[in-house]
């Protein structure tokens, strides 16, 4: 492996790691911006909980069944 394969696979992962936070972040900016009465299966602390450990299932659950439309 050469410097330059180094240097584009710490690129990778330092895209995809931004790419991760920047999704929890928003998914956590929306959480605190819904109304407790539109939350549906759990209350806010877990909703937060299960975006931030759950990666990518966690965000994805709460956009889908996470709230009311």
């Amino acid at each position: 492996m050469t410097a330059t394969d180094l240097v584009m696979a710490l690129i990778g992962v330092l895209a995809i790691g931004a790419l991760i936070i920047w999704f929890d972040l928003r998914c956590l900016a929306d959480l605190r911006q819904t109304s407790d009465w539109r939350l549906r299966h759990f209350n806010r602390d877990a909703w937060a909980l299960l975006i931030i450990f759950a990666f990518p299932f966690g965000p994805l659950l709460y956009l889908t069944c996470g709230k009311q439309q």
